[in-house]
């Protein structure tokens, strides 16, 4: 079901061991050289890249994560496969009303990139992806929903949409066929699935969720790896320039194995998806019983799309054996607040200083749609009995995207000049007290002091990760790669390719926009001002 027509080297991907749990980080692995390892088609080493665990890291995931290499992804749709897709999509809108259906259509790959490496993979899984107000039909539809066609029947046009490729997907093979069993134990790049994310017209610096979670990487959190390519869709021969994609590493059972290895019996922790679905935000605030007894519209459990509603806790690992008492008892030890020595318990409940330097990151990356803002956008994972705080969903951020807090003229613009103990939260819904993982945390005086020195470490204008100049060479990469790709064959996206000239849609509350350069500028002097303010107060 693959064919690899040439695998060349590829550089190695960096790991940090750090925080209070020895959390396996994302700075940091060595590279060795032994028998039997990838071999380096420019110097003839052999070269082999070990995580902490031991185990080796697939050199197609080092390559696919190289934002330095050029990607391109080809779909190839049969008609019938395309046209079920928006089939079941339409319908799934007309009984639930939106189009977040998850039916897995059958598609074809071929994966080539830079290094000379080209992939072709047969039967891989297809849908498309994103919440109820980013999920759309992949082609033109009036407003009513019904789409258009041109007058020989074919479709009108085409439109972005998120989407995500599974390699592991049996579709209706028999569970005891060579062929189920086959594409069941099917990894590609080391992965089970892979995301992509196609990137906001608006954001014409293009890096700036690749800079966001790279950010958290540099301070050696666990957060996913990313890059770009160029992705085209082929539907029977009709090719279409689809767009430049943010390529996103899936959180998920594969990723918790990478980053955090099995526990001593084999097994892996609970990891649970966060984000603000039909039953409210995800404040982490105790749940009652009937939140998850099943009877109705649970928030939380394992969801299930198929009943046209989400869950806000969405358990993703363990879902047959799990009894849901990680989140359960997290919830109700954080939210005790009454306990003898609750400092104590919070800590046996939660990785304190991996969420002190995440505090310290999500603040200077600025997005409004996180835990701290909007309760929104998060997973948690259980790991060694505590919670470790994973960020998800970085698209708006370093002055760039929604912003509910003002105009770019105002004080809050994208929480440039938010203090750095603000107590707004993006959306009246909830309050600021409504969230027990920052206000439980940030009560004691220690606590603020590391988030404090976090936050001036991040900013030191000689070494801080928080630097504008790391964004300026991820943006100036990207462009050499794909700009005139992107142009030349009329893709659909942004193709401009610009650090000056974000800007937004009118419907929007704000029309202002930050450079990239003015708000990693900005936001490092007023953090360090609001440190050494509060320092001395």
């Amino acid at each position: 079901m693959r064919r690899v027509l040439l695998l060349a080297a590829v550089s190695a991907a960096l790991f940090l061991s750090a925080c209070s749990l020895t959390l396996p980080t994302t700075a940091g692995i060595t590279t060795t050289t032994s028998t039997g390892a990838t071999t380096d088609q420019t110097t003839g080493t052999q070269t082999t890249t070990t995580l902490p665990g031991g185990d080796e890291v697939d050199p197609l995931y080092q390559a696919l994560f190289d934002n330095a290499t050029y990607h391109k992804f080809t779909l190839y749709f049969s008609q019938e496969n395309f046209d079920k897709l928006i089939y079941d999509m339409v319908n799934y809108e007309d009984e639930f009303g939106s189009y977040r259906d998850n039916t897995i259509q059958e598609v074809d790959i071929r994966y080539e990139d830079g290094d000379g490496t080209v992939i072709e993979e047969y039967e891989v899984g297809f849908r498309t992806r994103g919440n109820v107000y980013s999920r759309d039909l992949p082609v033109w539809h009036d407003q009513d929903g019904n789409v258009l066609y041109d007058g020989n029947g074919d479709y009108l046009g085409f439109n972005q949409v998120s989407f995500q490729l599974e390699f592991n997907d049996t579709f209706d093979y028999p569970e005891n066929s060579t062929e189920y069993k086959a594409l069941k134990e099917r990894r590609l790049f080391d992965l089970e699935q892979l995301n992509f994310k196609f990137i906001r017209s608006y954001d014409t610096s293009i890096v700036t969720e690749i800079a966001a979670y790279e950010l958290y990487r540099a301070a050696g959190l666990v957060a996913p790896d990313t890059s770009l390519t160029v992705v085209y869709w082929n539907i029977d021969g009709r090719v279409v320039p689809y767009g430049l994609f943010t390529i996103v590493e899936p959180i998920d059972d594969v990723f918790v194995k990478r980053y955090f290895g099995r526990n001593q019996d084999n097994t892996i922790g609970d990891l649970w998806k966060c984000v603000w679905q039909n039953g409210g935000p995800a404040t982490l605030q105790e749940l009652n019983a009937w939140d998850y007894d099943g009877l109705g519209q649970d928030r939380l459990g394992v969801s299930d799309y198929n009943l046209g509603y989400r869950m806000d806790y969405q358990l993703k690992t363990n879902k047959e054996t799990s009894d849901w008492s990680s989140m359960l008892t997290f919830m109700r030890r954080l939210n005790d607040t009454d306990v003898v020595n609750y400092k104590n318990a919070l800590g046996a409940i939660l990785d304190v200083d991996s969420w002190l330097k995440t505090l310290a990151v999500a603040f200077l990356v600025g997005n409004p749609d996180d835990y701290r803002n909007d309760a929104n956008n998060y997973y948690l994972y259980f790991y060694e009995g505590k919670a470790v705080y994973i960020p998800y969903d970085n698209d708006q951020c370093l002055g760039i995207g929604w912003n509910p807090f003002g105009d770019q003229s105002a004080d809050l613009s994208y929480l440039v000049n938010m203090d750095i103990y603000y107590q707004r939260t993006a959306q009246s819904w909830f309050s600021y007290d409504d969230l027990p993982l920052v206000v439980n945390v940030l009560q004691y005086q220690d606590y603020q002091s590391i988030y404090e020195n976090y936050l001036y470490q991040y900013t030191d204008p000689e070494d801080g990760i928080f630097d504008y100049l790391a964004f300026h060479t991820e943006f100036y990469t990207a462009r050499s790669l794909y700009r005139d790709e992107l142009n030349e064959e009329s893709h659909l996206g942004v193709r401009n390719f610009s650090l000056e000239d974000r800007w937004k849609p009118e419907s929007w509350m704000s029309r202002d926009m930050m450079t990239a350069e003015d708000y990693y500028t900005e936001k490092a002097a007023f953090v360090r001002a609001s440190v050494e303010y509060h320092r001395t107060h």
